[in-house]
């Protein structure tokens, strides 16, 4: 039994892990759980092998915009929700870094976002998110999407496509500020200093960017010129 993405104008479907659109099978890249090993909380070589989670890049593009699906088991990493690498995106020529947009297609997420301080200390928001609801990741961000229900989690995203994703600090500092745990507890990593720390939903985060999008694929199709600032992020104004 499948999960029906879209219907149209392109149709989407996930059968297990294997990701269809208009009826043929997408390629996949995984990360497994050796490749996550220094981002978690606790390690168990036993279950190298087994893949954390999916991800499925260029299911759709317009220019140097690219349209991803990202899939999470609901399988739990040990205490651990299961969740993403996480990481940070690197500068650009007008922003301290480029900003990326998630939607929820199926199941609930927590995304895990912090910005760091000159002082070495980090703010960190915690951003619930829905079946339905984007989420904007602004500049500076780096950033942790969690599987925080029963279900399986299928995102989708929008993103630049001409520059390298940064993973260095989440691995050398054994994952994201906060670990997310199974029952909803919130454990803070020992390895960072959080100055401050929120949490509230996918519509106040981006109300605070002026961002609200119903459909990342339709409005992309129809008028890609609304995600210039992900390729130029000078024109994101925080209000």
């Amino acid at each position: 039994m499948g999960i029906t993405l879209y219907d149209g104008p392109i149709k989407i479907e996930l059968v297990g892990h294997d990701l269809f659109v208009d009826g043929d099978r997408h390629q996949r890249t995984t990360r497994t759980m050796r490749e996550m090993r220094k981002t978690l909380l606790s390690y168990s070589e036993a279950r190298g092998d087994k893949e954390a989670y999916f991800m499925y890049r260029n299911v759709y593009r317009e220019g140097d915009i690219r349209f991803d699906i990202t899939v999470i088991p609901p399988e739990p990493f040990g205490e651990e929700c299961a969740k993403t690498h996480g990481h940070y995106h690197p500068g650009s020529e007008d922003g301290p870094g480029y900003p990326e947009v998630y939607q929820v297609l199926h199941g609930s997420a927590v995304f895990i976002l912090q910005k760091k301080n000159r002082n070495g200390s980090v703010n960190v928001s915690m951003v619930n998110a829905e079946k339905g609801d984007a989420v904007l990741l602004p500049p500076g961000y780096g950033h942790v999407t969690v599987n925080k229900g029963e279900d399986v989690l299928v995102l989708s995203n929008l993103v630049y496509d001409r520059f390298e994703a940064l993973y260095g600090d989440y691995e050398s500092n054994q994952g994201a500020a906060y670990y997310y745990m199974q029952g909803g507890e919130i454990r803070q990593n020992s390895n960072y200093v959080v100055e401050k720390n929120e949490r509230l939903s996918a519509k106040e985060f981006n109300s605070r960017y002026g961002f609200s999008c119903d459909d990342l694929l339709l409005e992309l199709q129809r008028e890609a010129k609304t995600f210039e600032f992900l390729a130029k992020p000078g024109l994101l104004q925080k209000r």
